[in-house]
């Protein structure tokens, strides 16, 4: 019998008070249920952060009559060092988005006058886009804004944190990259 105050549980997920009255517990998630919550939950949050800050992102650029992939294409551009542009593939292996075309990103941002085309000497299958001066120009009003906005975005969290929450969404990206 249970001392005075003291509590025991019993194989019925049950525990009895002092008095010996039995109580029912509320049965314990297991493990596998936990994770199943915590992923749901990482999962959930992942996505109402980037729905909320794409949603602010398209918001700055459409302030410059351009989408948020016509940018990342200028940001791939302006950030590059080729003095001849970059091939219209290298551009897509930097894109952070899921745009397939990228041929028809570069087509608007070359009608806004933001990049040019040029064919290779070397294999007529092959267009080497870089920017304009307007697109640099752009790039540069647009880029200092965004770096504004990304700052607001974080500023609950310090650097530290940043950086942390940066390694661990690598970390659930990359598994592999673990070990």
């Amino acid at each position: 019998m249970a001392r005075s105050g003291a509590t025991s549980r019993t194989e019925t997920s049950r525990v009895r008070s002092a008095r010996g009255d039995e109580i029912p517990l509320r049965p314990r998630a297991s493990s596998a249920h936990r994770l199943d919550r915590l992923t749901r939950d990482a999962y959930l949050a992942l996505h109402v952060a980037d729905s909320r800050f794409t949603d602010e992102v398209e918001q700055l650029c459409r302030e410059h009559d351009i989408t948020q992939a016509q940018f990342t294409v200028l940001w791939v551009l302006c950030v590059s060092e080729e003095p001849a542009g970059l091939p219209i593939g290298t551009i897509a292996d930097g894109l952070l988005t899921r745009a397939a075309d990228t041929s028809r990103l570069v087509d608007r941002l070359l009608a806004g006058g933001y990049v040019t085309r040029t064919q290779s000497p070397d294999d007529r299958r092959v267009a080497f886009v870089r920017p304009t001066a307007s697109g640099r120009r752009l790039f540069a009003r647009v880029v200092d804004r965004m770096n504004a906005l990304h700052r607001r975005q974080w500023a609950a969290l310090d650097p530290d944190e940043l950086a942390q929450l940066i390694a661990l969404i690598n970390q659930a990206l990359w598994p592999a990259s673990r070990r």
